[in-house]
């Protein structure tokens, strides 16, 4: 990202999460480490709140916001614990005290769907076709796009 967007995005960021950007953005950086792959693609931080602590050097004891499917509030409640734990390990001290949820209705993406096979017979006669080609390489090479196409791929070197 070029440096003058990025210092603007930062600015912005700081002013919207307050000064406790930095161990939000940490938070935000590693919470696929912090609770798992799986529940990392279906949660959401939202914020961190602190109590008035105007002595204290470093904040602590905060309460974490994360937004998760209704139908997994329940089973993270059970992990809320250990993944208190982990953030806390990662910080290096009682940086959250307290995980609270706030549960949305999320409507489950379809499966995506699996192409059929293509007809053999419209392979068979996409190589028949390419045999009147001299050059091996191009021949090959039209083959192997014309099964592609057949199966609907779309991929780009």
């Amino acid at each position: 990202m070029p440096n003058a967007l990025s210092k603007s995005i930062e600015r912005i960021a700081r002013h919207a999460v307050g000064k406790d950007w930095n161990l939000y953005a940490a938070m935000l950086e590693h919470w696929q480490e912090i609770v798992g792959a799986e529940y990392a693609r279906v949660t959401t931080l939202v914020k961190i709140t602190f109590p008035h602590q105007p002595s204290e050097a470093r904040r602590g004891d905060g309460t974490l916001c994360i937004r998760l499917p209704k139908g997994l509030a329940m089973e993270f409640e059970f992990k809320t614990a250990h993944i208190r734990q982990r953030i806390n390990a990662y910080f290096g001290y009682n940086a959250i005290g307290r995980i609270v949820f706030e549960p949305v209705y999320t409507i489950p993406e379809p499966p995506a769907k699996t192409p059929a096979a293509p007809d053999p017979a419209a392979i068979a006669q996409i190589h028949e076709t390419a045999l009147n080609i001299d050059d091996e390489a191009l021949r090959e090479a039209l083959g192997s796009f014309g099964e592609a196409m057949l199966r609907g791929e779309n991929r780009q070197r």
